[in-house]
């Protein structure tokens, strides 16, 4: 082998190592944070008096009944599906596991 080609093969297995090396770097430094994303719990916002106003003003009981059911029959669908569903000033709807059970001391 000539000086030319020992360089090659010498510059190509260090690039290889290199780049295994910071894949595996970059693996471990995000394990942690993937990890803690999984335990975060996604929000979903409904915006209770936007609602309100959507109404129409000639909207008789049933209607108003109607819709109201709507939303919370959204809201709870959402909380289903894992969500904790707001809305600006208050918890409207979660699911089970986010409520911080009273131990009962």
């Amino acid at each position: 082998m000539d000086v030319k080609s020992q360089w090659l093969s010498v510059i190509l297995i260090a690039a290889s190592f290199g780049t295994v090396g910071g894949w595996f770097a970059a693996h471990q430094q995000l394990q942690q944070p993937l990890a803690r994303l999984n335990l975060v719990t996604p929000v979903f916002v409904l915006d209770r008096a936007k609602l309100i106003q959507a109404i129409p003003p000639n909207a008789n009981q049933e209607q108003m009944a109607q819709i109201v059911d709507d939303w919370q029959s959204q809201a709870r669908k959402l909380s289903d599906a894992g969500y904790l569903v707001i809305d600006s000033t208050a918890v409207v709807s979660a699911p089970h596991d986010v409520y911080i059970q009273n131990t009962g001391r």
